[in-house]
């Protein structure tokens, strides 16, 4: 499972986020395509998107 902290920094910057609840802090973790058993992107993008990060 990812850190909560790649969870923000992909929530913030991921085209295909939808926040799951009003007011909720934008991560993985709050988006509706984050669910299953494993709790990962049900889109199977979060590790593109995280690895696509300017981390400079």
């Amino acid at each position: 499972m990812p850190s909560l902290s790649d969870m923000q920094m992909v929530g913030e910057t991921c085209s295909a986020y939808e926040v799951e609840e009003h007011d909720a802090e934008r991560s993985c973790a709050s988006c509706i395509h984050w669910k299953g058993e494993d709790e990962t992107c049900e889109l199977d993008i979060f590790w593109e998107q995280l690895t696509s990060l300017d981390q400079t």
